[in-house]
Protein backbone atom coordinates (compact mmCIF):
# COMPACT_ATOMS: atom_id res chain seq x y z
CA UNK A 1 0.00 0.00 0.00
CA UNK A 2 1.48 3.36 -1.04
CA UNK A 3 2.02 6.12 1.47
CA UNK A 4 0.38 9.40 0.60
CA UNK A 5 2.78 12.13 -0.37
CA UNK A 6 1.44 14.49 2.29
CA UNK A 7 1.98 11.90 4.99
CA UNK A 8 5.54 11.39 3.83
CA UNK A 9 6.23 15.10 3.85
CA UNK A 10 4.87 15.61 7.34
CA UNK A 11 6.79 12.73 8.88
CA UNK A 12 9.93 12.05 6.92
CA UNK A 13 11.00 14.86 4.62
CA UNK A 14 14.60 16.01 5.05
CA UNK A 15 15.45 13.16 7.40
CA UNK A 16 18.45 11.65 5.63
CA UNK A 17 19.07 7.96 6.17
CA UNK A 18 22.74 7.20 6.52
CA UNK A 19 24.33 3.87 5.82
CA UNK A 20 26.80 3.44 8.69
CA UNK A 21 28.60 0.54 7.01
CA UNK A 22 28.05 -1.82 9.91
CA UNK A 23 27.76 -4.74 7.52
CA UNK A 24 31.13 -3.90 6.06
CA UNK A 25 33.23 -3.73 9.20
CA UNK A 26 36.38 -5.82 9.01
CA UNK A 27 34.82 -9.25 8.64
CA UNK A 28 33.63 -8.80 5.11
CA UNK A 29 32.22 -12.17 4.16
CA UNK A 30 34.48 -12.30 1.13
CA UNK A 31 37.65 -10.74 2.49
CA UNK A 32 38.73 -11.18 6.07
CA UNK A 33 39.38 -14.86 6.52
CA UNK A 34 41.79 -14.85 9.42
CA UNK A 35 42.45 -18.59 9.45
CA UNK A 36 45.94 -19.34 8.21
CA UNK A 37 47.36 -22.52 6.78
CA UNK A 38 50.79 -23.27 8.20
CA UNK A 39 52.03 -26.43 6.55
CA UNK A 40 54.71 -27.03 9.14
CA UNK A 41 52.07 -27.37 11.87
CA UNK A 42 50.49 -30.53 10.58
CA UNK A 43 51.72 -33.98 11.44
CA UNK A 44 51.33 -37.14 9.40
CA UNK A 45 48.73 -38.89 11.57
CA UNK A 46 45.59 -39.84 9.69
CA UNK A 47 43.29 -37.78 11.94
CA UNK A 48 45.37 -34.66 11.57
CA UNK A 49 45.70 -35.24 7.85
CA UNK A 50 41.93 -35.54 7.52
CA UNK A 51 41.45 -32.44 9.67
CA UNK A 52 43.82 -30.49 7.45
CA UNK A 53 41.94 -31.68 4.37
CA UNK A 54 38.60 -30.44 5.77
CA UNK A 55 40.13 -27.10 6.78
CA UNK A 56 41.26 -26.55 3.20
CA UNK A 57 37.82 -27.58 2.01
CA UNK A 58 36.19 -25.15 4.42
CA UNK A 59 38.42 -22.30 3.28
CA UNK A 60 37.60 -23.04 -0.32
CA UNK A 61 33.86 -23.01 0.37
CA UNK A 62 34.20 -19.82 2.43
CA UNK A 63 36.09 -18.01 -0.32
CA UNK A 64 33.27 -18.88 -2.73
CA UNK A 65 30.65 -17.57 -0.29
CA UNK A 66 29.26 -21.05 0.34
CA UNK A 67 29.12 -20.45 4.07
CA UNK A 68 26.82 -23.27 5.16
CA UNK A 69 29.01 -25.78 3.35
CA UNK A 70 32.06 -24.18 4.94
CA UNK A 71 30.46 -24.69 8.37
CA UNK A 72 30.01 -28.39 7.61
CA UNK A 73 33.61 -28.73 6.43
CA UNK A 74 35.04 -27.02 9.51
CA UNK A 75 32.87 -29.18 11.77
CA UNK A 76 34.21 -32.28 10.04
CA UNK A 77 37.74 -31.03 10.65
CA UNK A 78 36.96 -30.50 14.34
CA UNK A 79 35.45 -33.99 14.54
CA UNK A 80 38.71 -35.41 13.19
CA UNK A 81 40.97 -33.36 15.42
CA UNK A 82 39.38 -30.91 17.87
CA UNK A 83 42.46 -28.84 18.73
CA UNK A 84 43.16 -27.12 15.43
CA UNK A 85 42.95 -23.38 15.88
CA UNK A 86 42.35 -22.88 12.15
CA UNK A 87 39.25 -25.09 12.22
CA UNK A 88 37.58 -23.24 15.10
CA UNK A 89 38.59 -19.84 13.75
CA UNK A 90 37.35 -20.67 10.26
CA UNK A 91 34.13 -22.06 11.74
CA UNK A 92 33.58 -18.77 13.57
CA UNK A 93 34.03 -16.80 10.34
CA UNK A 94 31.64 -19.03 8.41
CA UNK A 95 29.01 -18.95 11.15
CA UNK A 96 29.27 -15.17 11.29
CA UNK A 97 28.51 -14.96 7.59
CA UNK A 98 25.38 -17.09 8.05
CA UNK A 99 24.17 -14.66 10.72
CA UNK A 100 24.70 -17.17 13.55
CA UNK A 101 26.46 -14.68 15.80
CA UNK A 102 26.09 -16.53 19.11
CA UNK A 103 27.51 -19.72 17.63
CA UNK A 104 30.29 -17.75 15.94
CA UNK A 105 31.26 -16.25 19.30
CA UNK A 106 31.42 -19.73 20.82
CA UNK A 107 33.70 -20.90 18.00
CA UNK A 108 35.94 -17.84 18.41
CA UNK A 109 36.14 -18.53 22.15
CA UNK A 110 37.35 -22.05 21.45
CA UNK A 111 39.88 -20.76 18.91
CA UNK A 112 41.18 -18.21 21.42
CA UNK A 113 41.52 -20.90 24.08
CA UNK A 114 43.95 -22.59 21.69
CA UNK A 115 45.69 -19.43 20.50
CA UNK A 116 44.95 -16.37 22.69
CA UNK A 117 47.40 -14.23 20.69
CA UNK A 118 45.37 -14.24 17.48
CA UNK A 119 44.68 -10.57 16.83
CA UNK A 120 42.20 -11.22 14.01
CA UNK A 121 40.15 -13.61 16.13
CA UNK A 122 39.72 -11.03 18.89
CA UNK A 123 38.63 -8.52 16.26
CA UNK A 124 36.20 -10.90 14.60
CA UNK A 125 34.67 -11.89 17.93
CA UNK A 126 34.25 -8.18 18.62
CA UNK A 127 32.48 -7.76 15.28
CA UNK A 128 30.06 -10.55 16.14
CA UNK A 129 29.32 -8.86 19.47
CA UNK A 130 28.85 -5.55 17.64
CA UNK A 131 26.29 -7.16 15.36
CA UNK A 132 24.41 -8.29 18.48
CA UNK A 133 24.38 -4.71 19.76
CA UNK A 134 26.95 -5.35 22.50
CA UNK A 135 29.03 -2.30 21.66
CA UNK A 136 30.85 -1.91 24.98
CA UNK A 137 31.92 -5.56 24.94
CA UNK A 138 33.07 -5.25 21.34
CA UNK A 139 35.11 -2.19 22.28
CA UNK A 140 36.93 -4.14 25.00
CA UNK A 141 37.86 -6.87 22.53
CA UNK A 142 39.22 -4.36 20.02
CA UNK A 143 41.40 -2.93 22.79
CA UNK A 144 42.64 -6.44 23.56
CA UNK A 145 43.51 -6.90 19.89
CA UNK A 146 45.32 -3.55 19.85
CA UNK A 147 47.44 -4.64 22.80
CA UNK A 148 48.58 -7.58 20.67
CA UNK A 149 49.15 -5.53 17.51
CA UNK A 150 48.60 -1.75 17.64
CA UNK A 151 49.64 -1.31 14.00
CA UNK A 152 46.70 -3.06 12.33
CA UNK A 153 44.53 -0.33 10.80
CA UNK A 154 41.42 -2.49 10.52
CA UNK A 155 41.33 -2.93 14.31
CA UNK A 156 41.38 0.82 14.82
CA UNK A 157 38.63 1.15 12.21
CA UNK A 158 36.39 -1.32 14.00
CA UNK A 159 37.01 0.45 17.28
CA UNK A 160 35.87 3.66 15.62
CA UNK A 161 32.65 2.04 14.45
CA UNK A 162 31.89 0.84 17.99
CA UNK A 163 32.54 4.34 19.33
CA UNK A 164 30.11 5.77 16.76
CA UNK A 165 27.46 3.33 17.96
CA UNK A 166 28.06 4.65 21.49
CA UNK A 167 27.82 8.28 20.27
CA UNK A 168 31.40 8.90 21.36
CA UNK A 169 32.23 10.93 18.26
CA UNK A 170 35.31 12.80 19.45
CA UNK A 171 37.01 9.55 20.39
CA UNK A 172 35.90 7.95 17.13
CA UNK A 173 37.44 10.80 15.15
CA UNK A 174 40.81 10.25 16.84
CA UNK A 175 40.60 6.51 16.24
CA UNK A 176 39.86 6.88 12.52
CA UNK A 177 42.76 9.30 12.21
CA UNK A 178 44.95 6.65 13.81
CA UNK A 179 43.78 4.09 11.25
CA UNK A 180 44.45 6.49 8.40
CA UNK A 181 47.92 7.22 9.76
CA UNK A 182 48.72 3.50 9.70
CA UNK A 183 47.17 2.84 6.27
CA UNK A 184 46.40 5.95 4.20
CA UNK A 185 44.90 3.73 1.47
CA UNK A 186 42.21 2.37 3.81
CA UNK A 187 39.07 3.82 2.23
CA UNK A 188 36.92 2.52 5.09
CA UNK A 189 38.75 4.69 7.60
CA UNK A 190 38.25 7.74 5.38
CA UNK A 191 34.53 6.99 5.29
CA UNK A 192 34.44 6.56 9.05
CA UNK A 193 36.12 9.90 9.64
CA UNK A 194 33.82 11.55 7.09
CA UNK A 195 30.75 10.20 8.86
CA UNK A 196 31.93 11.66 12.17
CA UNK A 197 32.60 15.02 10.55
CA UNK A 198 29.01 15.06 9.30
CA UNK A 199 27.84 14.70 12.90
CA UNK A 200 29.81 17.87 13.63
CA UNK A 201 28.24 19.63 10.58
CA UNK A 202 31.69 19.84 8.95
CA UNK A 203 30.21 18.96 5.57
CA UNK A 204 32.87 20.35 3.25
CA UNK A 205 35.61 18.43 5.06
CA UNK A 206 33.49 15.28 5.00
CA UNK A 207 32.91 15.75 1.27
CA UNK A 208 36.65 15.80 0.61
CA UNK A 209 37.12 12.59 2.59
CA UNK A 210 34.26 10.75 0.85
CA UNK A 211 35.56 11.78 -2.57
CA UNK A 212 39.03 10.60 -1.66
CA UNK A 213 37.71 7.27 -0.37
CA UNK A 214 35.60 6.69 -3.48
CA UNK A 215 38.64 7.25 -5.66
CA UNK A 216 40.23 4.31 -3.85
CA UNK A 217 37.12 2.11 -4.02
CA UNK A 218 34.14 3.33 -6.08
CA UNK A 219 32.14 0.13 -5.66
CA UNK A 220 30.51 0.66 -2.26
CA UNK A 221 26.87 1.60 -2.71
CA UNK A 222 26.48 2.79 0.88
CA UNK A 223 29.48 5.10 0.37
CA UNK A 224 27.78 6.83 -2.54
CA UNK A 225 24.67 7.15 -0.37
CA UNK A 226 26.62 8.95 2.35
CA UNK A 227 28.32 11.14 -0.25
CA UNK A 228 24.89 12.11 -1.58
CA UNK A 229 23.69 13.05 1.90
CA UNK A 230 26.73 15.30 2.33
CA UNK A 231 26.12 16.98 -1.03
CA UNK A 232 22.46 17.44 -0.10
CA UNK A 233 23.46 19.17 3.14
CA UNK A 234 25.59 21.53 1.05
CA UNK A 235 22.58 22.25 -1.23
CA UNK A 236 24.43 20.64 -4.16
CA UNK A 237 21.26 18.84 -5.18
CA UNK A 238 22.13 17.85 -8.74
CA UNK A 239 25.41 16.30 -7.61
CA UNK A 240 23.61 14.62 -4.72
CA UNK A 241 21.12 13.10 -7.16
CA UNK A 242 23.97 11.66 -9.20
CA UNK A 243 25.48 10.13 -6.07
CA UNK A 244 22.19 8.50 -5.03
CA UNK A 245 21.70 7.18 -8.55
CA UNK A 246 25.15 5.62 -8.34
CA UNK A 247 24.29 4.08 -4.98
CA UNK A 248 21.11 2.62 -6.48
CA UNK A 249 22.99 1.37 -9.54
CA UNK A 250 25.31 -0.60 -7.26
CA UNK A 251 22.55 -1.74 -4.91
CA UNK A 252 19.06 -1.34 -6.39
CA UNK A 253 17.52 -2.75 -3.20
CA UNK A 254 18.86 0.00 -0.93
CA UNK A 255 15.70 1.57 0.48
CA UNK A 256 17.83 4.21 2.20
CA UNK A 257 19.30 5.39 -1.09
CA UNK A 258 15.82 5.57 -2.67
CA UNK A 259 14.56 7.57 0.32
CA UNK A 260 17.46 10.01 0.13
CA UNK A 261 17.00 10.36 -3.62
CA UNK A 262 13.36 11.24 -2.96
CA UNK A 263 14.45 13.98 -0.55
CA UNK A 264 16.76 15.43 -3.17
CA UNK A 265 14.10 15.32 -5.88
CA UNK A 266 11.79 17.24 -3.55
CA UNK A 267 14.51 19.84 -2.98
CA UNK A 268 14.78 20.19 -6.78
CA UNK A 269 11.04 20.81 -7.01
CA UNK A 270 10.34 17.47 -8.72
CA UNK A 271 7.45 16.60 -6.45
CA UNK A 272 5.69 13.88 -8.43
CA UNK A 273 8.93 12.01 -9.09
CA UNK A 274 9.82 12.45 -5.43
CA UNK A 275 6.52 10.82 -4.42
CA UNK A 276 7.16 7.84 -6.70
CA UNK A 277 10.64 7.47 -5.28
CA UNK A 278 9.43 7.54 -1.67
CA UNK A 279 6.97 4.82 -2.58
CA UNK A 280 9.82 2.76 -4.06
CA UNK A 281 11.68 3.02 -0.75
CA UNK A 282 8.60 1.82 1.12
CA UNK A 283 8.12 -1.01 -1.37
CA UNK A 284 11.67 -2.20 -0.72
CA UNK A 285 11.46 -1.84 3.06
CA UNK A 286 8.00 -1.43 4.60
CA UNK A 287 9.62 -0.91 8.02
CA UNK A 288 12.05 1.75 6.80
CA UNK A 289 10.36 4.59 8.67
CA UNK A 290 9.44 2.65 11.78
CA UNK A 291 12.19 4.17 13.89
CA UNK A 292 13.10 7.24 11.92
CA UNK A 293 11.97 9.66 14.64
CA UNK A 294 13.92 7.92 17.37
Amino acid sequence: MFFTFLNLLNRHLSKSLFSIFAVSICLSCHVALSATMQTNVYQTSSKKYSARHWIKNGQSKYNRAKYERAVKAYNKSIACYPNYFEAWDGLGNALYCTGSYDMAIQAYDKALSINPKSNATWVNKGIALYKKGNYEEALKLYDTALEIDPKLAITWYNKGIALIALNRYNEALQVFEKAIGINPRDDMAWHGKGYVLIQFARYEEALQLFNKALQVNPNRGWAWNNLGITLNRLSMYNDALKAFNKAIEINPKSARAWHNKANTLYNLGKYEESMRTYNKAIELDPLLYAGINK
